[in-house]
């Protein structure tokens, strides 16, 4: 791949960046990194109108415009802090890890293990729980960065995670890595354009990565979930769900839909209880089911038809948050 002059741009702005956020101890870069997101709610617009619609596609008027305005300003926040905590994820702190003997007990079968998460909270420090202090073999599926300088820069950064990076699109390499008994972690909440199965995520139909339902029914493989919570800047903890129950059968299209739809209800619950630590930002819905594709311009009311469940309600938790002092999301 060529390298241009935009990629040696970015590349020195990442570096500069990471630089002065890697200055300082890992709760302090975090909230410099919090307050980033807040101008990265003004500058990145396309970012700040998906968080705005898919908000309203989830919540609809159960939160009035301001609540939906802050609810956006704290996810833009704890998202810029996410970064930060994968780039340095061996110096975050983690206070308490719930479930672990489901990942252990599951590794134990032998036939690898498909771990999957969620863009909730610091995501990152799942993986580098899993591999580096529980010292289990591991492989994630990732997106390489377009900009191959960038590619190579997060690349040494990853280093400290001693797990291997597969690339999404690797299907022989996911396969590979679980019959040699390794972790495989996947995230569940990308939109997948092409070949993606079709499930409810969060009450909205959805093109969801199939690969985590395919492998499990595949491969007999243990299917477990994990969400990480972020109690303050670079202070997370680490929830291992019990294993979802897998079929023994052929990955067929209705039994790959129907775990994944179950996968996708084990995460429900995190998201909403901790709706300011999500991910909202991600264009979760545009690729729909019939091969049309939503902006976040549309008319959120004709694509919230599509709703397979009545909007969900805002945990008295979120709701408290609202109302209280703004800040008391990001300490």
């Amino acid at each position: 791949m060529n390298v241009t002059y935009s990629h040696r741009l970015e590349w020195w702005l990442l570096r500069m960046l990471a630089s002065w956020l890697d200055s300082a101890e890992v709760g302090r870069s975090c909230r410099r990194a919090m307050r980033l997101g807040r101008l990265g709610s003004f500058v990145l617009r396309r970012e700040w109108q998906w968080c705005q619609t898919n908000l309203r596609l989830v919540y609809g008027d159960h939160l009035s415009p301001d609540q939906r305005r802050r609810l956006g300003i704290l996810a833009f926040r704890h998202l810029f802090a996410s970064y930060v905590e994968g780039l340095r994820p061996d110096t975050v702190t983690i206070t308490d890890v719930t479930g672990e003997h489901h990942i252990t007990d599951a590794f134990r079968q032998g036939r690898g293990v498909i771990l999957a998460s969620v863009h909730l909270g610091g995501w990152e420090s799942g993986l580098f729980h899993g591999a580096k202090v529980l010292n289990l073999p591991a492989a994630c599926l990732y997106r390489p960065a377009n900009n191959p300088l960038s590619e190579r820069f997060f690349q040494q950064q990853r280093s400290v995670y001693n797990l291997e990076w597969i690339p999404r699109d690797d299907v022989r390499g996911a396969v590979r890595a679980l019959k040699k008994g390794k972790i495989l972690v996947v995230m569940s909440d990308i939109n997948f354009r092409q070949g993606g199965v079709v499930s409810p995520f969060l009450g909205l139909p959805a093109m969801c990565p199939p690969g985590a339902g395919r492998l499990a029914l595949q491969l007999e493989a243990p299917l477990v979930s994990v969400v990480v919570l972020r109690d303050s800047p670079g202070a997370n903890r680490i929830i291992y769900l019990p294993p979802l129950p897998v079929e023994k059968g052929r990955p067929t299209p209705t039994a790959v839909a129907h775990l994944t739809t179950r996968l996708n209800h084990s995460f429900s619950g995190w998201i909403h209880d901790y709706a300011e630590q999500y991910n909202w930002l991600h264009a979760r819905w545009r690729t729909r089911p019939d091969g049309r594709t939503w902006t976040a311009h549309d008319d959120w009311r004709q694509m919230a038809n599509e709703r397979v469940e009545p909007f969900a309600e805002v945990s008295p938790r979120v709701r408290h948050l609202l109302h209280a002092d703004p800040a008391q999301g990001i300490r």
